[in-house]
């Protein structure tokens, strides 16, 4: 049984840089703060936002030695500097693709073939661009991460496949508060703030984050495409030798499956023409087979299920009954979060639910006793005291 769901690493707020893109492109070049490369850091972040500029190779091949084995790097390079990083950096996990740009594109391409990484040799900063740009849009279907948990209900798999189990009931937990709690003015201002902050000097992104504030429709979603079109995206990218091509048939009836719709967004998508799925988040599938077919690429079948259909069905019913129905608030979030052990989501939640509240509203003291047992799961025993302390003397003023 296959769901997707939430992972540690989708709570992680400790990043060094704590960008919203996984992807970053790196652009080194000892000339890289010249006039005319300016429109064109402002087309490239137009691609991908995370846009590092170096003009020292040690400092460039350090920065990419540090990266988390999570991100993906995209190298621009000038001619001048192409043989003295290209070698050290080509085997790096991290580094996906290096576009080289110089004035001798013969001599550059004769030298770069020996390197499979690298994509292009460009003499115009405008060409690289678009090649760049044409290479991500495949890069971001092949490259970024599935959120997608196994788990089986087999008695004797261990522990570890409980801890998977428990993960998955939680996380479906908290998507159906998520589901269910009212968004209010000041959580679209919060992230509206936030996506300013994130593109902050990047006018194109900006502009969109302003349409959106403007125009919003739930109308931009993730896509997924048909057999043939994800073939052709798997054979234009490289795998590498830890990784494996997989392509996922899915068979999904929506006259069976109701509790988690899916629907073909085609016609309101950006690519109209690769027919294009929208599934809903915490969706759940059974596996049917997994083999390899006459191309190498190994083919995961599974089917949608109901809710009621995965082996969990019975600790799922009972734990949906303990939050109740109808609409919930940051509270009831809050507590899931911190049964799952993401004791500073969970902080953040109840913080902000203080926020919105009245001044004298009476579930303000319950929010304060669950900051303060959250306060002494984590060790912050003094910070519990208080905590509780707030809530007695709200409850006297009260």
């Amino acid at each position: 049984m296959a769901v997707a769901t939430i992972s540690d690493e989708d709570f992680d707020t400790n990043n060094d840089d704590r960008y919203l893109e996984f992807f970053c492109l790196i652009w080194l070049d000892d000339n890289i703060n010249a006039k005319e490369t300016r429109d064109t850091e402002q087309n490239l972040r137009s691609i991908i936002n995370n846009l590092k500029k170096f003009q020292d190779v040690t400092k460039c091949q350090e920065f990419i030695e540090r990266r988390s084995q999570n991100d993906r790097l995209i190298l621009i390079v000038s001619g001048q500097l192409e043989r003295k990083i290209i070698p050290c950096i080509h085997q790096i996990r991290q580094v996906i693709s290096v576009y080289v740009y110089c004035m001798n594109k013969k001599s550059n391409e004769a030298w770069a073939c020996k390197f499979a990484k690298v994509k292009g040799v460009e003499i115009d900063l405008d060409k690289l661009v678009s090649r760049i740009k044409t290479d991500h849009k495949i890069q971001k279907k092949v490259e970024e991460p599935l959120s997608i948990n196994i788990f089986t209900a087999s008695a004797d798999s261990g522990t570890s496949t409980m801890e998977v189990n428990g993960e998955f009931v939680f996380s479906q937990i908290l998507i159906n508060c998520l589901l269910r709690l009212k968004s209010t003015q000041l959580d679209t201002k919060e992230l509206i703030n936030h996506c300013k902050n994130e593109y902050e000097g990047n006018q194109i992104e900006l502009s969109n984050i302003s349409e959106f504030q403007q125009d919003y429709s739930p109308k931009k979603v993730l896509r997924c495409t048909d057999y043939w079109k994800a073939l052709a995206f798997l054979d234009l990218s490289d795998a590498s030798g830890d990784l494996e091509r997989i392509l996922f048939e899915i068979n999904a009836d929506p006259k069976i499956v109701t509790t988690k719709p899916f629907a073909d967004i085609s016609k309101h998508s950006e690519f109209s023409d690769e027919a294009e799925v929208l599934f809903m988040i915490g969706s759940i599938f059974r596996l049917k087979s997994i083999k390899r077919d006459e191309n190498q690429v190994w083919i995961i079948q599974m089917t949608l299920c109901n809710d009621d259909e995965h082996d969990l069905k019975q600790v799922l019913t009972y734990m949906k009954q303990q939050i109740g129905s109808g609409e919930t608030n940051l509270r009831t979030s809050g507590k899931v979060l911190c049964r799952m052990g993401k004791f500073d989501l969970a902080e953040k939640y109840l913080k902000s639910l203080l926020k919105e509240l009245p001044s004298n509203h009476p579930l303000i003291s319950s929010v304060y006793e669950d900051l303060g047992q959250l306060a002494s799961q984590t060790g912050h025993f003094n910070m519990s005291v208080q905590w509780h302390q707030k809530s007695l003397v709200f409850k006297k003023r009260n």
